[in-house]
C-alpha cells in the first residue's frame, strides 16, 4: 500500500512539475527581440555572399510551446532571369532567460545543431560542427517594426561576414 501512495505522489508531482514547465515555457522569450520575431512575420533587403538579396523569416511556438520554429527563406538573382532560392527550417528550445539550443536543416540537405544566447535587443546563434560548417547569426532589435540580421561563417578560426538583411514587418 505504501508503495501505491508513493507512486500516486510522484504521479501527481510529475503531472504538477509538467504543468509548471509548461507555464515556464510560455513565459520564456519575454525579451523584446523575442516577442517582436513572434508576433510577426518578416521580410527582408541585404547582401549576401556580395550580392543583393531578399529575405523572409517566419518565427512561430510550435509543439505546445516547447520550442520556436523559425521558417527561413533568402534568395538572390543569379542571372537575367535566374534566381537561387535558399529555404531553411530551425527549432529552437529556449533554455532559461539566456540561452537557446536547436537544430537546423536547409534545402542543401544539411543540418546541424545551434546554441545561442539572447539578451533584450540581441539573439547570438552560433551553428554548425566539425562535420559541418560553422557560423554565427545575429538578430539585433531594432524597433516593433526593424530587425536587422548579420551572417558570418568561420574559416581558419576567424569569423567573416558573408550577409546582412535589414527586415521589417510584413505587410504591416
Amino acid at each position: 500500500m505504501i508503495k501505491h501512495l508513493a507512486l500516486l505522489v510522484l504521479v501527481f508531482a510529475s503531472i504538477r512539475l509538467h504543468a509548471q514547465n509548461n507555464k515556464q515555457d510560455i513565459e520564456r522569450g519575454r525579451q523584446p527581440i523575442l516577442k517582436a520575431l513572434l508576433q510577426n512575420n518578416w521580410t527582408g533587403t541585404g547582401v549576401l555572399m556580395g550580392n543583393e538579396a531578399t529575405f523572409r523569416m517566419e518565427w512561430q511556438k510550435v509543439l505546445h510551446n516547447k520550442f520556436l520554429k523559425l521558417e527561413f527563406q533568402n534568395k538572390q538573382k543569379s542571372g537575367e532571369n535566374e534566381y537561387i532560392v535558399f529555404d531553411a527550417t530551425g527549432f529552437y528550445k529556449i533554455i532559461n532567460e539566456n540561452t537557446i539550443y536547436g537544430n537546423w536543416f536547409d534545402s542543401r540537405g544539411i543540418s546541424f545543431p545551434l546554441e545561442g544566447t539572447i539578451n533584450e535587443t540581441e539573439l547570438t546563434i552560433f551553428w554548425g560542427n566539425e562535420d559541418t560548417e560553422k557560423g554565427k547569426t545575429i538578430y539585433r532589435y531594432v524597433n516593433d517594426n526593424k530587425i536587422t540580421v548579420e551572417d558570418f561563417v568561420m574559416n581558419n578560426g576567424e569569423y567573416f561576414k558573408f550577409g546582412n538583411a535589414t527586415y521589417s514587418v510584413k505587410d504591416r
